[in-house]
């Protein structure tokens, strides 16, 4: 039996590693993306999108996107988080 050097633990780790990073990397893509007319996906969110807040009229910018919110800037440069509900039921795309 061959014993393990530390070249090959240090391969080991980084292709456990990358195997993670790739399957969190699709986890994250299939939240962000909407089916559009049939087969296309689209990114419904993406940073620097322009949304509009409905009830007072003002323009934000998507900052940041995850899974289940995202990190809004205002027109001063001011940054606020919005979850996933709130984000659906009071924006609209602008």
């Amino acid at each position: 039996m061959k014993n393990l050097t530390e070249s090959d633990i240090i391969r080991i780790f980084r292709e456990e590693w990358e195997l993670k990073v790739n399957r969190l990397s699709e986890e994250i893509d299939v939240a962000l993306k909407a089916k559009v007319g049939g087969k296309e996906e689209k990114h419904v969110i993406s940073p620097e999108l322009k949304i509009l807040h409905k009830k007072s009229g003002i323009r934000y910018t998507v900052d940041s996107v995850s899974p289940k919110d995202c990190v809004l800037r205002t027109p001063e440069g001011k940054t606020f988080l919005v979850d996933a509900e709130t984000l659906e039921s009071e924006y609209e795309l602008d």
